[in-house]
């Protein structure tokens, strides 16, 4: 009878471990999307279990796509300014194609005004507030008008004071978190 279980045994393992190897490497698609006056915001990215925490993904693939009429832009993520991705990369952060917890994911988007946008990023630790440059909505991220041009001068201030006193009524697009 030992052996009969033991057998059992075996063959359950040997039938679970190829279901658990093809399961662990699909990727899928995630999206989130909010409309801002005329235009349609999308972001999206292909993500799958991280198997060394089945609570988190890994992503890749990032996109911002802002659809305004006919004018359809894409931008891979994450969208900013080559200087502010220097500053980071100077300080050890890099921005590959695959997004694992711990970089800066996209996190929360929000419209202002009909005309305006600014996607949020976390990097899942608590030092983030103090990182210069960083992409949180609140400190450095950048504002985005519907045509995927940055903002800048006096209207950027104006917005980030305004993301600085209300940082909530985001949509959420955090694809990293597996919950």
């Amino acid at each position: 009878m030992s052996s009969v279980t033991c057998k059992f045994k075996l063959l359950l393992i040997m039938w679970l471990i190829p279901l658990c190897s093809f399961a662990s490497g699909k990727w899928s698609d995630k999206t989130a999307q909010m409309q801002c006056g005329p235009a349609l915001v999308k972001v999206s990215a292909e993500c799958q279990v991280n198997q060394r925490s089945p609570t988190e993904n890994i992503c890749k693939s990032y996109q911002l796509e802002i659809r305004n009429g006919k004018d359809n832009k894409v931008f891979p993520l994450p969208y900013i300014p080559k200087d502010q991705k220097e500053i980071l990369e100077g300080q050890g952060y890099s921005f590959n194609n695959v997004v694992k917890p711990g970089d800066w994911a996209p996190y929360t988007m929000k419209c202002y005004d009909n005309e305006s946008i600014v996607i949020g990023y976390q990097l899942g630790l608590a030092e983030e507030e103090s990182i210069k440059g960083s992409l949180l909505s609140y400190i450095d991220a950048p504002f985005i008008d519907l045509s995927g041009n940055f903002i800048t001068g006096n209207k950027l201030s104006e917005l980030r004071s305004r993301e600085i006193k209300n940082p909530y009524n985001n949509i959420y697009i955090d694809f990293i978190s597996n919950r």
